[in-house]
């Protein structure tokens, strides 16, 4: 069974290509930078507010902490990135919802602990999460505009 694509659909398609893509890339340019950066400095790019609020020298367990977490926002990446990839070539529906699903997850964690407390400022912080409300919207477009097409095999 083929799957008849209308010009909206293509146009979703694209919307949510390039809001994923873009995620993908913030994130894992955002958590190699803070996995090769000294520890303070590392907090210091998240924002103003979050080096303030750990001791000059955190120690060995908030470094491992803070590298085991750019490492996992770095993966995160580049997973969205190859399903994102693999879903523009083989047009399975299912990979795109597990592409937006994981990037929206990997933000629901930024909004409750640096956004929310004011570690980070929300115009730094929302970006991520303003791109995955952009994905959802093609997501659905995609999901409500192509349609399997019976007739043709």
């Amino acid at each position: 069974m083929t799957i008849t694509t209308r010009p909206a659909a293509s146009r979703a398609r694209w919307i949510a290509l390039a809001a994923l893509t873009i995620w993908a890339l913030v994130h894992v340019i955002g958590g190699i930078t803070l996995l090769v950066a000294d520890t303070n400095d590392g907090l210091e790019t998240l924002g103003p507010n979050a080096a303030g609020t750990v001791p000059t020298d955190p120690g060995d367990a908030a470094e491992a902490l803070l590298r085991f977490h750019s490492l996992n926002i770095a993966l995160g990446g580049i997973g969205v990135l190859a399903l994102t990839a693999a879903w523009w070539r083989t047009c399975n529906r299912w990979q795109l919802d597990i592409a937006v699903a994981v990037a929206a997850a990997l933000d629901v964690g930024l909004i409750a602990f640096f956004v929310i407390p004011d570690v980070l400022p929300a115009t730094q912080g929302l970006i991520g999460p303003v791109l995955v409300v952009i994905a959802i919207a093609g997501a659905i477009g995609v999901h409500r505009l192509q349609q399997p097409n019976p007739a043709i095999t």
